[in-house]
């Protein structure tokens, strides 16, 4: 990666990255975006002062449309955000249940947090439950809250998954989560050409797959806990491997 600046840091302040996109930035680096209506940062930016500036190291990326921009770290310790989608296992119930989402400290989920949910009608959920949850509220001097809904209510896709024989569970670099997620992802797609599976990407660095067979299970984590550093050719080639020898 080449890191390009206007200008050296000094002591006086932060670096002045202006004119730096898609570079090496670190903690406290001005990454020069102009705060309209429509911008959008996520993870590794934060507005300070009439500005956007980072709050870790890492590289400067936006999405197609240059909308929205974040920071690509390659950390595993996670850092809650509000709106990111996570996967999290309950360790207590009760009316607002204790979930373990890989932060600092537990995240908190109402027991009405789910679609269609009363005091009558509530989902039964048990320590040990995997749920696939949207940060609602994220606050630094505060326990993260967490929902089973978006913005409209609706459940779309979130809740408790299925305990199934074949799942499995897996952490991962913060990094490879982000790439999973990417529109259109290489290892998924060649994957799914020549099996069936489900797999749920948490941006906490946490991944859940299933299949019909723990065989194809392990085939599946295998290949996407290898991809983080391989183009889409090296991909290829690797799932090919892969399946070759199943």
């Amino acid at each position: 990666i080449e890191i390009v600046t206007n200008q050296p840091p000094t002591a006086t302040g932060p670096r002045d990255l202006t004119c730096l996109m898609h570079g090496v930035v670190v903690p406290g680096d001005d990454v020069g975006l102009d705060q309209s209506e429509n911008l959008q940062i996520g993870p590794g930016l934060r507005r300070s002062c009439g500005t956007v500036r980072a709050t870790v190291a890492g590289v400067l990326s936006s999405s197609s449309g240059g909308k929205r921009h974040w920071v690509d770290s390659y950390g595993k310790r996670y850092v809650p955000a509000d709106n990111e989608r996570v996967l999290g296992v309950v360790t207590k119930t009760s009316r607002t249940s204790k979930v373990d989402i890989g932060g600092s400290s537990l995240a908190v989920l109402p027991e009405l947090a789910f679609e269609g949910a009363t005091k009558r009608n509530k989902p039964n959920l048990k320590v040990g439950d995997l749920v696939y949850m949207r940060v609602n509220r994220a606050h630094r001097h505060m326990e993260p809250e967490v929902v089973c809904v978006d913005g409209k209510g609706k459940a779309a896709g979130m809740g408790v998954l299925p305990a199934s024989p074949h799942s499995f569970l897996f952490h991962c670099s913060l990094g490879l989560c982000r790439k999973l997620l990417m529109s259109p992802c290489p290892v998924l797609e060649e994957l799914g050409k020549h099996l069936k599976f489900e797999c749920v990407v948490g941006m906490n660095g946490r991944v859940w797959v299933d299949s019909h067979s723990m065989l194809h299970t392990i085939a599946v984590t295998n290949a996407l806990m290898s991809c983080e550093y391989m183009s889409s050719e090296e991909v290829k080639v690797m799932v090919d491997t892969l399946m070759k020898h199943l």
